[in-house]
């Protein structure tokens, strides 16, 4: 998970998932992201697998509060 800028340069690393450590269900993950006030950023999700584990990585209801 990370953040990119407008032209998707990689500006953090959120968070790195695995399926070696896999939950058995969902879970809910927070981020501080007041770093990037004022400023358009990208939230990417990227997911990867290698040619031999197939890897299921699964997004529900995402979203972004903003408080003032």
């Amino acid at each position: 998970m990370q953040v990119r800028d407008s032209t998707g340069a990689v500006l953090q690393t959120l968070d790195k998932f695995s399926n070696l450590n896999a939950a058995t269900g969902y879970q809910q993950h927070s981020y501080n992201l007041n770093g990037y006030i004022g400023k358009t950023v990208q939230i990417f999700f990227k997911g990867v697998e290698d040619f031999e584990l197939q890897t299921s990585f699964v997004i529900d209801d995402a979203s972004l509060q903003v408080s003032p």
